[in-house]
């Protein structure tokens, strides 16, 4: 298991010289930045890689915040926070007791304390007192169980699909192919109109803290009935031009359903349906809804589905431009419903081992229409 070391060095060289030595002798991989400092790549990106290629990630919370990044307004190490949350990897946070914080630091401790996720930090004094509990912690993760649970349907899930609600959606081909996720929780309570407009007045914050927009950038937040939508700018070029898979709506509703979707790799002669890509695509939409933060832990359903899939092809996207493709027969949509209930860790931990049975399903229903 690979361990990323998060936390900015002065106030607590001591402890980030001690934990390497600790997480190998325990069989482990350390990850720290110093670790990226001879690359060819920014070392800001280099870590960011870094925390995203990790099993775990281990966040010390000490006296100060750090320099603060002129582009994200962001202390290297709550970069690094984020992106942690984003991949969603398991997060270990451990605040030192008896030191004054900068003001910028105790506002990030403070909303780690408060995330969204009911995230819990544990405090130490001393190095020995920081390496006792991060022992038994990593060996605790290291032999826990797949935080995944799956149950049987009771009963048949309504799903809300794009073409249900975006006013901009059509199945004549003149809206760019779509890969849609669609999050369902089971027994989660309506919000009221009182909770959908607070919502609305947090969901940009979310979505910049997702790293989806630039931190400057503005979103509009369209209020179309009992759910709250925002889009961001799809992918723009000329008609031959390659261009690679974006994030491009966000929806959740009334009723409890969040939804994301994402463009289609695209040449040429269409999108492509890369089935070796896809899994890593529908997990990131599946940590992108964890991350907004607005289901609770709730049993989940999960419908997935490509639309519309006129111009739309099978095969890799590795060779774009290509010079010829096999374009899907039906135009229609190509769908997979939900068939079971999973634990609200599927957008999570468990994001890339439920991406890879959605994405089969989705390929098997391309293929049949072949």
């Amino acid at each position: 298991m690979k361990v990323f070391i998060s936390s900015v060095r002065r106030g607590l060289e001591e402890e980030r010289d001690a934990l390497p030595g600790l997480i190998s002798a325990i069989g482990h991989t350390p990850l720290r930045f110093e670790d990226f400092s001879a690359q060819a790549v920014p070392s800001r990106e280099a870590c960011i890689a870094g925390v995203q290629a990790a099993d775990a990630y281990l966040l010390l919370l000490g006296p100060n915040y750090g320099h603060r990044f002129e582009d994200t307004g962001q202390s290297p190490t709550h970069d690094e926070w984020i992106a942690a949350t984003a991949t969603g990897l398991p997060r270990l946070v451990y605040r030192k007791d008896g030191v004054d914080l900068e003001p910028d630091q105790e506002a990030f401790v403070r909303r780690i304390g408060d995330y969204r996720d009911g995230l819990f930090y544990d405090t130490f004094r001393t190095t020995h007192d920081l390496l006792t509990k991060v022992a038994a912690k990593i060996i605790e993760l290291d032999r826990a169980p797949s935080p995944l649970e799956f149950a049987p349907l009771s009963g048949p899930v309504t799903v809300t699909w794009r073409s249900d609600y975006d006013a901009r959606f059509s199945r004549t081909g003149s809206s760019p192919t779509a890969l849609e996720l669609h999050v369902v929780p089971i027994g989660q309570p309506s919000r009221s109109a009182r909770q959908m407009m607070q919502l609305a007045e947090t969901l940009p914050d979310r979505i910049r803290e997702a790293r989806l927009v630039a931190a400057s950038e503005a979103l509009d937040v369209i209020r179309a009935g009992d759910s709250l939508q925002v889009n961001f700018a799809e992918p723009i070029g000329r008609w031959r031009e390659v261009q690679e898979s974006k994030t491009i709506g966000i929806r959740v509703g009334a009723d409890g359903q969040v939804s994301a979707w994402a463009s289609l790799p695209r040449d040429g002669l269409g999108s492509i349906l890369d089935p070796v890509r896809l899994p890593d695509q529908v997990a990131d939409l599946l940590r992108l809804i964890g991350n907004l933060g607005v289901l609770g832990p709730a049993q989940i359903a999960i419908a997935a589905g490509v639309e519309p899939s006129t111009l739309v092809s099978v095969g890799r996207a590795d060779g774009m431009p290509r010079q010829s493709a096999r374009i899907l027969m039906s135009g229609g949509p190509i769908r997979a419903v939900p068939d079971e209930l999973v634990s609200a860790s599927a957008l999570s931990a468990g994001a890339a081992e439920v991406a890879l049975a959605v994405s089969r399903r989705i390929v098997d229903a391309a293929e049949a229409v072949r």
